[in-house]
């Protein structure tokens, strides 16, 4: 019996780097990360909304393509 190994080797892809940025939103802490390269999210934290998280934090949204267009809806700075 011989051995036979029918496993092909793949080249591994770079994970691209992601980006992300502190600031303030209407006077509250807020967050900017790119959760896919091209897309782009933001948060507040602001515990006393009533939309916030178990954590305070509000999504005021997502999809963005850079982060000026997501600080430019936001008032992200």
């Amino acid at each position: 019996m011989s051995a036979h190994n029918d496993s092909t080797s793949t080249p591994s892809t770079p994970t691209p780097v992601l980006g992300s940025q502190y600031g303030t939103s209407d006077g509250h802490s807020a967050f900017a990360r790119e959760t896919s390269p091209g897309c782009w999210q933001v948060k507040v934290h602001h515990p006393s909304n009533p939309a916030a998280g178990h954590d305070g934090w509000v999504l005021l949204g997502s999809a963005w393509p850079t982060l000026a267009a997501a600080a430019a809806a936001t008032g992200l700075t």
